[in-house]
């Protein structure tokens, strides 16, 4: 848990590159113990299969906030650095 006005660092570990994912990891040891979350950037095959298979039983849902036609796509980018974004802005491709 972070304390009011505390900052979380996300860092996630290249394993191709271990050495600088080790310097990046010491370098935010000036945010504090335990701020520091570690996670893969590179999912496989069998993630993908899971997160498929739980959108088909309806057990995952995406949050959208708007869907654009193909047509509006330059208002959805300026929706978007508006700023006050909800969900995800969907252009639809018909």
């Amino acid at each position: 848990m972070l304390k009011p006005g505390g900052r979380m660092v996300t860092i996630a570990f290249d394993l191709t590159r271990p050495a600088a994912s080790l310097g990046y990891i010491a370098a935010s040891a000036v945010h504090g113990r335990g701020r520091v979350r570690f996670f893969s950037g590179n999912p496989g095959r069998p993630l993908f299969d899971d997160l498929a298979r739980q959108v088909t039983e309806g057990k995952l849902r995406p949050a959208v906030d708007t869907v654009f036609p193909l047509e509006e796509t330059a208002a959805a980018h300026r929706a978007l650095e508006a700023g006050g974004v909800r969900g995800k802005y969907v252009v639809r491709v018909d």
